[in-house]
């Protein structure tokens, strides 16, 4: 299956040190071994001093960087670009854990057979904490996923089509990192889902590349 990986960064205090998002990166390939395309959304903001570098460094790592105005301007234009069904909308600064134990084959014939929007992986255990205001556990073909109103910048998988016609039309756009989730948590209607059962361990760790900036 057709699948594009979408890394959003910018510039912040850890500027113009490539290490997290590299690390992010390979974290992800280590993980579902997956043959897909990179595309980097570069924000230059907030560490402008630092900007430049950064980018120079990200050139040598990465063959097609993209800039932005800010992570909602990545994350729509993303979506618009890419010629994939599905699309891994990853920020620079989360791991993946062992904890994840499907291929990513597994995820996508799931999110395919059973329509699922907004595929995530928590940061925390699979409970009723946060935003995840309501959790239901539904056994699919591979493995065992929670329904939850949430549909989080975590990193996720959306199905591009199906986004399109029901979430995108929600999402505006910011000069912060706002924009996405903060606008979808208020529609009731959209539902998305988060990988494994009820008190499933976290399966991603962030590594906290926020700016001091900010």
């Amino acid at each position: 299956m057709k699948i594009d990986l979408h890394i959003f960064t910018n510039s912040t205090i850890n500027s113009p040190a490539t290490d997290l998002i590299t690390q992010t990166c390979n974290s992800f390939f280590k993980t579902f071994n997956a043959d897909c395309p990179i595309n980097v959304w570069y924000d230059p903001k907030p560490n402008k001093e630092k900007a430049e570098l950064y980018y120079k460094n990200l050139t040598k790592k990465f063959t097609n960087i993209n800039i932005t105005k800010s992570l909602s301007d990545g994350y729509i234009k993303a979506i618009k670009k890419s010629q994939s069904k599905f699309l891994v909308m990853l920020e620079h600064d989360w791991e993946f854990l062992p904890t994840i134990t499907n291929s990513i084959n597994d995820i996508l014939d799931t999110i395919q057979e059973d329509n699922i929007l907004h595929f995530r992986f928590n940061k925390r255990k699979n409970n009723q904490e946060g935003m995840d205001t309501y959790l239901s556990e539904i056994q699919s073909k591979n493995f065992s996923y929670c329904k939850t109103p949430c549909l989080s910048n975590n990193p996720h998988i959306i199905q591009k089509n199906l986004y399109i016609n029901q979430a995108l039309q929600y999402i505006k756009l910011s000069k912060s990192s706002m924009g996405i989730e903060q606008k979808l948590s208020t529609v009731q209607d959209l539902e998305g889902v988060i990988y494994g059962p009820i008190d499933y361990p976290p399966t991603i760790n962030h590594l906290d590349g926020r700016s001091l900036y900010e």
